[in-house]
This record gives structure tokens, C-alpha cells and sequence, in this order.
């Protein structure tokens, strides 16, 4: 049997290592258009803070430790770029040569993850304007900071990236501003409860700006649309993700309700031989046994290795999530489970 896994990041390892202890036979391959592979998206702004010291710590797996540790292949740089579903055949583009091959399966797992959204305002690609989500782009934000000593800093969004953000960047020492355009921050929490985190953000310094959003970013400012100018330096975009379905949408895998891929307990998607898992892929609830997404590394990983285990032959499912998160906002956890 062979497996051809489409990303490799959380889930698509987990699918990887799982299916490997299940069968030592099967013939596993991982291909990635990123240049690293299992690393913690989620220790990345702590980083940039000082905490973390070196970005080595954040990626502690590479292609090589895996197939010697699992005799899986994994190919970084390399992008999938068509699937015949039929045919059960890819065309693969290898990213720094440009070289395109073909490559064969028996079963197909999309863990192509998501992307940060970046907003439709005037200025976004300037390059003091950074998104949060691979170890490339963290990397250009450190290197940017060393170069230009930024003084003022604005984030737009205020969910886990973007509180986090706030908090790294101000022990950096920065004056930080987020700009969040919903009422209050963290939207998948109560509102009474999410005043509490913002009154320990304005305590710690930060300066928050509700129901606004920013509309233009200049070299060293952003406007707003109720006409606030705020000096910056450099700008963090911490709007969201949105699930990596193109691919997927090609060959006629079915999108659920959330935008993500829709997938059984089983994480198989509505064509035979196709998965899903992580961030790209739908979760469902266990209060109200309708779709959710959650795009988080603990339910990623939980996919994966049902995933893994359910294609070599395991009788694994997805129970469901209850909507857990927790992060820490300066000296404050915070911690949501459950609807809000």
C-alpha cells in the first residue's frame, strides 16, 4: 500500500508516524511546499519575545530524522500541483528547480493546513507588514527587527496569534496597539469574560482599540475607519486562517458548512481513498454534534493519528471536540472550553 500525504506540519506527520507503527510495510510519502516540516506554529511568537532562544528549538524534526526514524519520505520545497483521482496519480513541482514529476498512490491524505488571511487594506504588502505563521516569515520578522529597531507596533486581530503578539512584542519593548473590530477580543469567548483580558492588556500597557478597523497602512501609520491615525513601525496581521482547500475543491472533495473539508469520523472525505486532517479538515461538536473549526495543533495531531491508523486498518475514530483552548496573556491564563 502505498500513502501520499499532502503537507507535513502536525497532522500530516501524525498521519505519517501512526500509520508506520501500524505497518511497517506500507510505502509512505509526505510532500511539502514549505522548507520546514513539524514545527510549533504556536511557540513562534514567543520567539520573536525572547523566550524561545533559536528557531531550531521550534522545528526539532526534519525529513531526515524521519525517515531514519520511521522510513518515511518526505520532500520540502515540493508542491502538488494537479491530482488525478481516477487515476490515483499527482503531478508534483519541485519548488527550487522547477522540475515537475509524477508520483502514484493508494491512498491520499490532504493535511494541507491553512493560511493567514490577509485583509483587502491599502499597504498590506509593505514590508513592515508581517503575517505570523511559518518559520520563514517569523524569521523575517526577527531579522526586520534587528535591522530597523522598531519603537511602536500595531496588531489588527486580537485572537490566540494576535494576544500572544501583544504580549511578546511588549516585552520586547515596543509600545503595542491592537486594532480589533469586533467588540471585544477573543471571539470565540463571552464577552463578560473577554473584558477581563482586556482590562489586564490595557493594565500591562497595551493599547486596544475596539469596534474599528484599519483601512490604509503607511510607512509609520496606520489609519482606521473612524479616522484614528496611529504611529507605527512595524505591522502584524493576526486576522485568521482559512483552510487550504483548493486542491482539494479540484477533484471534487466535498466543503463542509465551515469552509474546511467535511469528513466522517473516520476523517475520510466523500471520495474513496481520500482524507483529510488538520487544519484543512472540519471537526464537529461534542455538545451540539454539528461542524466546527478549530484550527488547533491538539486536535491536528488527534486527526492525524486516527487518520493514520484508520488507512492501515485500525478501527480509530474522531469522538468530537469540545472547543478547548488556553493561552497566556502577560501573567494571565486564559483558558475556554465548550460554546460560548
Amino acid at each position: 500500500m502505498k500513502v501520499l500525504i499532502i503537507g507535513s506540519v502536525a497532522a500530516g506527520t501524525s498521519v505519517a508516524a501512526k500509520a508506520r507503527r501500524n505497518d511497517e510495510n506500507a510505502e509512505i510519502t509526505l510532500y511539502n511546499a514549505d522548507y520546514d516540516i513539524s514545527y510549533s506554529i504556536c511557540g513562534i511568537p514567543y520567539f520573536l519575545g525572547g523566550e524561545v532562544e533559536n528557531l531550531e528549538t521550534l522545528t526539532p524534526r526534519s525529513a531526515a530524522w524521519f525517515k531514519k526514524r520511521y522510513n518515511v519520505d518526505i520532500f520540502t520545497r515540493h508542491e502538488v500541483t494537479t491530482i488525478d483521482a481516477e487515476q490515483k496519480k499527482v503531478q508534483v513541482k519541485n519548488l527550487d528547480t522547477n522540475e515537475i514529476k509524477e508520483d502514484s498512490y493508494d491512498v491520499l491524505v490532504f493535511a494541507t493546513g491553512a493560511s493567514p488571511i490577509k485583509p483587502d487594506i491599502d499597504g498590506v504588502d509593505g514590508e513592515h507588514v508581517f503575517q505570523v505563521r511559518t518559520i520563514q516569515n517569523t524569521a523575517a520578522i526577527d531579522q526586520y527587527m534587528k535591522a530597523n529597531q522598531p519603537k511602536k507596533a500595531t496588531i489588527i486581530g486580537a485572537g490566540y496569534i494576535g494576544l500572544e503578539m501583544a504580549e511578546q512584542l511588549t516585552h520586547r519593548g515596543l509600545e503595542v496597539t491592537i486594532v480589533q473590530r469586533s467588540n471585544h477580543v477573543m471571539a470565540h469567548m463571552d464577552k463578560d469574560i473577554a473584558s477581563r483580558v482586556e482590562e489586564h492588556l490595557v493594565k500591562k500597557g497595551v493599547n486596544l482599540i475596539l469596534n474599528d478597523e484599519v483601512t490604509a497602512i503607511s510607512k509609520k501609520e496606520v489609519q482606521t475607519k473612524s479616522g484614528k491615525a496611529i504611529e507605527t513601525d512595524i505591522v502584524i496581521l493576526a486576522t485568521g486562517v482559512r483552510p487550504n482547500t483548493q486542491l482539494a475543491k479540484e477533484i471534487g472533495v466535498e466543503i463542509g458548512s465551515t469552509g474546511a473539508i467535511a469528513v466522517n469520523s473516520k476523517m475520510q472525505t466523500n471520495l474513496p481513498d481520500v482524507y483529510a486532517v488538520g487544519d484543512v479538515a472540519e471537526s464537529y461538536s461534542v455538545i451540539t454534534g454539528k461542524p466546527i473549526y478549530r484550527p488547533l495543533g491538539s486536535t491536528a495531531n488527534k486527526m492525524g493519528r486516527i487518520a493514520g491508523d484508520v488507512i492501515t486498518g485500525g478501527s480509530l475514530e474522531h469522538r468530537g471536540i469540545l472547543g478547548t483552548g488556553i493561552l497566556r496573556v502577560f501573567d494571565l491564563a486564559v483558558g475556554q472550553t465548550g460554546m460560548n
